[in-house]
């Protein structure tokens, strides 16, 4: 059967057009006809559609974006053919070695295998930019190289039936965070380039630091920038972690020294039992803003253990305050009275009660004092110092990086939810840090790119940005039927300025990264509605016009594979997610 790209060549030849012609004839870029030429890329529905409309015939949804994720079973024999993809060989420089995939890679689900192959294909180099035996150790998804246990297989140490990879080995499962990329992915991509240990890394939207701790344990310089104070804390804990884990040792036993001498007092004035929140907002060290139904939020005991805790974190500073308060935030929907089966703040239908905040925080330490000690321990000879990695707290449109810092850039923008939800989430965090953090999580939302800050009644601008570099994105938001309600409406909106924003993004980049610097961008494309938007087909049409050259796209569901990642409407809101490779040219 003839493959949809040769059937482009072959129509767009015998119409006598040009890849431009084409493209403008169906309302997409040049460089996205391209791709469907090249075989990198398939259309979007929407695209499909407009290409059976002008005589190219019809088009079956194997060769659209609708097949980027089978759902189907496999028969046996497919099943074997799949199995049989699954790679043991990996070139490195003028070798090539045998390796033993992680369990993980061999007992996945069957969409799963053809992702793999193209992690490692990725990993493979023809030239080492680092000397063979660091590179092995730093593989990802690799079990085994004769001779040598790759640093990740050791610190994330899989059991021999695992069929979904951890997310959360080392720093990265200090604490929840909603859409989080896979590590895994990340030092996919990091082999990819061939990162230096003299190179600058960098995610301009850094969340929980994902990027940042695959940086750090590589022993690789990094920056993250974020607007979210909580996540800056968040990714300044997980990535700064100190070189020896006895001040967290030292800091665990001050903490349940000064928590038993702050909760003995106050019960020997007052039984717990016996109190309000008023009585517990009030009380002489309490530092925590009275906010509205705190008394729901918290039970008496959770709130004074949480209002002690703070208390202590006040009484420290630099990492010591970030690691108690990590700490705190990482446990709290068991303290407050937050429904764990829902990804925004809600509360739960039946109260916590006897809730132990002290055993709760106590129990994040350690985990966090034995991960240190395994991640120094697995990674050693690679790990880097906490000293080269620095978080700033800003907007990338106000971070001033200074032009040709930044070597490489690997990140995922909030494209999946609103931004602000993602701050909603932690409210209980926000509300209770709030004398540490300085910041009401809804008091910069218009500073938040794919922020929830347009207006009710309708389109907030007449002319978009975004229009003179991407001409799918005009296209796909002309259609009428993105208007039918103000929700609808609304959310529209609200992606056509997230893409305005993509635009000052680019040219940021242009300008922080060097030449020949290399960029993964992880987007979704997100729907409107029953409209599927063309997320990665527009973001590469506003790159490629600043000279940031794609060169590869890996299309693929993107999954933790754990409820600290995933959120519930992930599958009907978010139907494909795509990493964007480019070059700075």
């Amino acid at each position: 059967m003839e493959q949809f790209q040769d059937r482009l060549i072959k129509f767009r030849n015998d119409k006598g057009l040009s890849q431009q012609n084409l493209a403008e004839s169906i309302g997409v870029g040049q460089v996205t006809v391209a791709r469907w030429e090249n075989g990198t890329s398939k259309p979007s529905p929407l695209a499909a559609v407009k290409l059976e409309e002008i005589g190219f015939g019809k088009i079956d949804d194997s060769d659209t974006k609708l097949a980027s994720s089978p759902k189907v079973a496999h028969t046996p024999e497919e099943r074997k053919k799949l199995r049989d993809r699954i790679r043991y060989r990996i070139g490195l420089g003028e070798k090539s070695f045998r390796f033993d995939p992680a369990p993980y890679v061999i007992n996945s689900a069957d969409d799963q295998v053809g992702f793999f192959e193209t992690l490692f294909s990725l990993q493979e180099q023809s030239k080492l930019p680092i000397s063979e035996i660091e590179y092995i150790k730093r593989l990802s998804l690799v079990s085994a190289v004769p001779g040598i246990i790759p640093a990740q297989s050791e610190l994330e140490n899989p059991k021999l039936n695992a069929k979904n990879w951890n997310p959360n080995y080392g720093p990265h499962g200090w604490h929840r965070y909603v859409g989080r990329f896979p590590p895994h992915l990340v030092r996919s991509i990091i082999n990819h380039f061939g990162i230096k240990k003299n190179e600058t890394l960098c995610d301009p939207f850094a969340g929980s630091g994902t990027t940042l701790v695959e940086g750090r344990l590589l022993g690789l310089k990094g920056i993250g920038i974020d607007i979210c104070p909580l996540s800056c804390l968040i990714s300044r804990t997980k990535s700064k972690f100190p070189e020896s884990t006895s001040m967290l040792e030292k800091l665990s036993e001050e903490l349940i020294t000064f928590y038993r001498d702050r909760w003995d007092v106050f019960n020997g004035q007052k039984k717990i039992d016996e109190v309000d929140s008023d009585t517990i907002i009030s009380r002489k060290g309490n530092s925590i803003p009275n906010f509205s139904n705190v008394e729901k939020w918290f039970s008496p005991e959770a709130l004074l253990g949480t209002s002690i805790v703070v208390e202590f974190a006040q009484t420290l500073n630099g990492y010591q305050q970030d690691a108690i308060c990590c700490a705190l935030s990482s446990s709290m929907r068991s303290i407050g009275n937050v429904d764990v089966d829902v990804v925004r703040a809600e509360y739960r239908k039946t109260p916590r009660q006897n809730v132990d905040v002290l055993k709760l925080v106590t129990r994040v330490l350690r985990k966090m004092i034995g991960d240190i000690g395994k991640s120094l321990e697995t990674h050693q000879g690679l790990i880097g110092s906490s000293d080269d990695i620095k978080i700033i707290e800003s907007s990338l449109l106000e971070a001033n990086l200074p032009s040709d810092s930044v070597d490489y850039v690997i990140t995922s923008p909030p494209y999946g939810v609103e931004a602000i939800s993602y701050l909603r989430t932690h409210l209980l965090s926000y509300r209770s840090l709030q004398p540490i953090l300085g910041y009401d999580p809804y008091s910069f939302n218009d500073k938040i790119i794919g922020a929830e800050y347009v207006k009710e009644n309708g389109t907030t601008k007449a002319n978009w940005l975004t229009s003179d570099y991407s001409s799918t994105f005009k296209h796909f938001f002309q259609n009428e039927a993105l208007e039918e309600s103000a929700k609808i409406l609304r959310r529209k909106d609200m992606m056509m300025h997230f893409f305005d924003d993509m635009v000052n993004v680019a040219k940021l980049f242009r300008n922080m990264i060097r030449k020949n610097g290399k960029i993964a961008f992880v987007v979704g494309n997100k729907k409107i509605g029953d409209y599927v938007i063309p997320t990665a087909e527009i973001i590469s049409e506003i790159f490629e016009s600043f000279g940031l050259e794609l060169y590869d796209t890996i299309g693929h569901k993107l999954k933790c594979n754990n409820s600290n990642s995933e959120v519930p409407w992930q599958e009907r809101i978010i139907q494909d997610e795509f990493v964007l490779l480019f070059t700075r040219r």
